[in-house]
């Protein structure tokens, strides 16, 4: 696949070879592409979410109050309301008072500066209705004793380290795939246009096998935008302007070489 790669950045007649390619190879080649920007955005995550993760649950686990839930009531050794707010992120807080019982009007919460409300017997959240609160009851949950302390986050973390990362890098994987897949249904449509202008007589499969190697330069664009401290300029605009780019010239070498040799192996 390796080879393909290159051959899809820099040798255009290559392109004769990928257009009679099996759907199996040109779907590993989605795949491999795939593994690659997962690659990078996996050492983004390790370099920028992992730490403030790591960071957040230690926060939790140093400053949030030890939280019993039974019966469908929430206490603490804690009096009155307490506004915990993140180390790094100010505006990321919650209060808590497992000593009230009364409503929480959205003033309240405005005025705290908060994201979250815990009381006695209820969690309010912002609502996108305007001037609203989410209410979660508390007290309709029946379950045995609850406790929430500083050994309860640790566990937590472990959790999220084993569950989190490996379920968002499986989705990430197949999102990106499917979205090569998907761009290169509309690529296909526009080399069919390309096609004949260029006088090729290439079927709708063919141009999307070619479609899906002229995005080559494009996921490796995307990738670089995922490693890179800052945003790649333009890169949302020189993404697409590559793939027509790199779709022209395979469809211009389709075109000229007769006849299209066999199809490898996948």
């Amino acid at each position: 696949m390796l080879d393909d790669l290159i051959a899809s950045l820099s040798r255009p007649r290559e392109y004769r070879r990928f257009a009679v390619e099996t759907p199996a190879r040109a779907a590993s080649y989605v795949a491999f592409l795939s593994l690659l920007f997962l690659g990078a955005f996996a050492v983004s995550v390790k370099l920028r979410l992992a730490p403030l993760f790591a960071e957040t649950f230690s926060w939790m686990e140093t400053r949030m109050p030890v939280l019993r839930f039974s019966g469908g009531r929430i206490s603490s050794g804690v009096r009155g309301p307490l506004r915990l707010e993140h180390p790094r992120y100010k505006d990321v807080a919650i209060v808590i008072d497992t000593d009230r019982t009364t409503a929480v009007a959205p003033k309240e919460l405005e005025d705290a500066k908060a994201g979250a409300y815990l009381t006695a017997d209820a969690l309010y959240l912002p609502s996108l209705k305007p001037g609203q609160l989410e209410k979660l009851d508390l007290s309709r949950s029946a379950g045995r004793p609850v406790v929430l302390d500083a050994a309860s986050y640790r566990a937590m973390k472990k959790s999220f380290d084993w569950v989190f990362y490996p379920a968002i890098l499986l989705l990430v994987f197949l999102l990106f795939a499917l979205s090569l897949a998907a761009l290169g249904l509309i690529y296909a449509l526009l080399g069919m246009l390309m096609a004949s202008l260029a006088g090729a007589s290439l079927g709708f499969g063919a141009l999307l096998r070619l479609a899906v190697h002229a995005q080559s330069a494009a996921a490796l664009l995307r990738a670089l935008d995922q490693l890179s401290p800052v945003a790649v300029p333009y890169a949302r605009l020189i993404s697409p302007l590559l793939t027509l780019v790199t779709l022209w010239l395979g469809v211009r070498a389709a075109a000229r070489l007769e006849p299209p040799p066999s199809a490898p192996a996948a």
